[in-house]
């Protein structure tokens, strides 16, 4: 588990850590409890010693029985999806593949401003900007408001998409970032040299950013419907 290249995982190794030791502690003290109860009952002449014995064979094999349930995987443990919700997910996973070419847009930008200042860098920056406009800010704003309500009661909360929605921030905020660009390229006639090193970093960064978020999502909470 902890092995996995995935920070969430984390929480599933807290989770299954503070479910074994309650079970260890059940286990000692429910062992240590009826122990005491079988030596006060033998110290009163209630119990033989040979039933005793066996009695006390019963309460090891009893405790171990316990404890071997945190070996056991607890299928209540796995959040229950609303119809509403399952069906929201394989809605925006489908979405997902459809915007592989949005991310391949925002990345062939920022590799056409590696040539210059040119028209063809300018229009790959619009085009790259009419795609995240048109069709990535409503999926992210559907997400926000439809998908991320929808799986916080089965999550555990809205906390649970905190991360999820921060990353929506700074998709918004990269966007209007290169928005800001091609308005003062259209202002001067061109992109000049001085914004290329700013709205490559841009375009780059919102990529990386979105490739992780994609993969985020669909790691954490798109499996849940699978």
């Amino acid at each position: 588990m902890l092995t996995a290249d995935r920070v969430d995982r984390l929480a599933d190794a807290v989770f299954v850590a503070v479910r074994a030791r309650r079970i260890a502690v059940q286990s000692a003290l429910g062992g240590m409890a009826m122990s005491l109860a079988a030596m006060a009952a033998a110290a009163f002449g209630l119990l033989a010693p040979a039933l005793g014995a066996l009695l006390q064979e019963a309460i090891d094999v009893a405790v171990i029985l316990n404890a071997l349930r945190a070996l056991c995987v607890d299928r209540t443990a796995r959040p229950a999806l609303t119809p509403a919700a399952e069906e929201l997910i394989h809605r925006f996973a489908s979405e997902h593949d459809d915007l592989q070419d949005v991310l391949e847009a925002v990345r062939g930008a920022a590799d056409h401003l590696s040539d210059g200042p040119g028209p063809q860098a300018l229009a790959a920056v619009e085009e790259a900007h009419r795609l995240l406009t048109d069709r990535l800010l409503p999926h992210e704003y559907a997400e926000e408001h439809e998908l991320y309500p929808a799986l916080a009661p089965t999550l555990g909360g809205p906390e649970s998409t905190a991360t999820m929605s921060r990353a929506h921030t700074e998709i918004e905020r990269l966007s209007r970032r290169i928005a800001t660009h091609l308005r003062l390229a259209h202002a001067e006639g061109g992109l000049s040299p001085g914004q290329l090193d700013d709205l490559r970093c841009c375009l780059y960064g919102l990529h990386t950013v979105l490739r992780l978020h994609f993969t985020q999502e669909e790691e954490n909470y798109f499996s849940l419907a699978q």
